[in-house]
């Protein structure tokens, strides 16, 4: 498992460097993304039980 854990912060760090992100940007760009995936997901929902489910359409 520390292999893995090691291999991914070795990807991130390399690819911040690259793309010249800082910490506060690679951190926003997360929060960004899991947003954007609830969105989905939530919006998912209705279509696989087949009816409107209790969530508000914004």
């Amino acid at each position: 498992m520390k292999k893995i854990i090691d291999w991914h912060k070795s990807l991130v760090e390399s690819t911040q460097q690259q793309l010249g992100l800082s910490n506060y940007a690679l951190y926003l760009f997360g929060v960004i993304e899991g947003a954007l995936y609830m969105w989905i997901f939530l919006k998912a929902i209705p279509w696989i039980f087949g009816s409107k489910a209790e969530f508000p359409d914004f």
